[in-house]
């Protein structure tokens, strides 16, 4: 396959943010992801993950509801699922009655919250979660957006945001610069299922509070980080020698269906000291970003992303290259992994591949502010699955 969009198959062995850990309560919650729903629910305590889909008359068990006792509960019929996915009840057979094998739900290989969001992995991924470092780390604020909605495809966010070339161009009313046309970049890192690489640029710091008294110039030196998963997710960290600040940003695209993306943006910044003004300028800031970027995605009459080279590339591209190829990989090797067993806790090494690409060349949410700690692994260990 020569493109990538937000149903490509391949994408499901890998892990997807799929929720605002906060956005799942006591009840059922439905999320969709590459093209297909499915139910989160608390069950004992753990987060589980099914598609949403009761094998009786195939209703949505995001319409139910969970029974402390019992489990999952699907509002049509009444039955009841355990957490590993297995039937516990069927109302109209009465206390006591044997319950066919074939009533089971169909589970995601793994479920999981880190940084605030909740993972998903339909099949046995290739890579762990994502790290994100700055989360809840000490001297760090952390905060996020409201999920964003949008058209553009999860590749195409992902894509651009990996992109350093664009920003005088479309980030023109917030830090864009003309000083920043010339993309600077180490040489990109391959590594197992990651690549990244660090841009010396320009920012138009427009948050400094020194522009304002003359202290500090307005237009910064920046070191820029990106890393690109596997998937639709990158990390992101800005470092400003002027202001001796760091700013870490997580962005988490969970491509739900052909049409629609649902955007995470979670951060975490060491110069804001829990100023609750600042930290609400700061979030409304980065959603003016990326409404720039959206007014010129949103415009795309095809939202697929091309892993030949149908698309010129430059070598201001490197690291977009770099992703695309991991990309291909992923594709390539195709397929599902085998299932884990029921009610297993699987943990995911990957060995690594490192390689170098070549040389390169010259709004605050109420529950997001300051001091958010990271929610918890639904289970033990790093970046563990729980079935």
């Amino acid at each position: 396959m020569s493109v990538v969009d937000n149903t490509t198959p391949a994408l499901r062995s890998a892990w997807h943010a799929v929720a605002m850990a906060h956005e799942v309560g006591d009840g059922p919650h439905q999320v969709w992801l590459l093209g297909e729903p499915w139910v989160l629910a608390r069950l004992d305590g753990v987060l589980r993950a099914f598609v949403d889909r009761c094998p009786h008359r195939l209703a949505p068990l995001s319409i139910g509801s969970v029974d402390d006792d019992l489990g999952l509960r699907c509002g049509y019929h009444g039955w009841t699922f355990a957490g590993g996915g297995g039937c516990t009840s069927i109302p109209a057979l009465g206390p006591g009655a044997h319950l066919p094998p074939r009533a089971r739900l169909v589970p995601a290989w793994g479920v999981a919250e880190a940084h605030g969001l909740v993972w998903l992995a339909p099949d046995e991924p290739r890579a762990p979660l994502p790290d994100f470092p700055e989360w809840g780390a000490d001297g760090f604020d952390g905060f996020w957006n409201e999920p964003r909605a949008t058209a553009a495809s999860a590749a195409q966010l992902v894509d651009n945001f990996l992109d350093a070339s664009h920003f005088p161009f479309v980030h023109t009313d917030t830090f864009g610069t003309d000083e920043a046309s010339l993309v600077v970049n180490e040489p990109v890192r391959v590594d197992g299922w990651q690549v990244s690489t660090t841009f010396d640029t320009w920012y138009r710091n427009f948050d400094d509070p020194l522009v304002a008294t003359g202290e500090h110039p307005a237009v910064q030196p920046q070191r820029l980080l990106k890393q690109g998963m596997a998937a639709y997710t990158v990390y992101l960290r800005l470092s400003f020698p002027v202001t001796g600040a760091t700013f870490a940003i997580l962005f988490a695209c969970q491509p739900e269906t052909a049409e629609r993306t649902r955007i995470y943006k979670v951060m975490a910044r060491d110069d804001l000291g829990g100023d609750d003004q600042r930290i609400r300028a700061t979030v409304a800031d980065e959603l003016r970003i990326l409404e720039e970027d959206l007014r010129i995605l949103e415009r795309y009459p095809d939202p697929r992303v091309h892993l030949d080279r149908t698309e010129c590339h430059t070598r201001g591209d490197r690291l977009s290259v770099a992703w695309r190829r991991l990309l291909a990989d992923l594709v390539a090797a195709g397929g599902a992994s085998t299932p884990a067993p029921d009610d297993a806790t699987v943990a995911v090494a990957l060995p690594s591949r490192g390689e170098e690409a070549g040389p390169a060349a010259g709004h605050v949410d109420a529950g997001a502010i300051a001091g958010s700690a990271p929610a918890a692994v639904a289970a033990s260990g790093p970046a563990v699955a729980v079935r």
